[in-house]
């Protein structure tokens, strides 16, 4: 999923075990220069639920907000693309 007006790409794809589905979600950022997406951080740890929609909703969720709490000190500490 990308988000709207921005250069994130969130790639929410759970895994599924022992009858549940987990969460997960990979943030990436397309490189102003090259488009080429770069990965800037991957949450494999989150929740289970008991359908693939619930995870991929909450990673989606998850993503967004850590984005949106993450930006500014991602720009300024890390050099990620703004």
């Amino acid at each position: 999923m990308r988000l709207p007006n921005s250069s994130f790409c969130v790639d929410s794809v759970p895994t599924f075990s022992v009858g549940r589905f987990f969460a997960q979600a990979r943030i990436s950022q397309s490189h102003p220069a090259t488009h080429e997406q770069i990965e800037i951080y991957a949450a494999i740890n989150l929740p289970d639920f008991a359908t693939e929609a619930e995870a991929i909703a909450f990673s989606n969720k998850w993503a967004v907000a850590w984005i949106h709490e993450n930006f500014l000190e991602l720009t300024a500490t890390k050099g990620a693309y703004a």
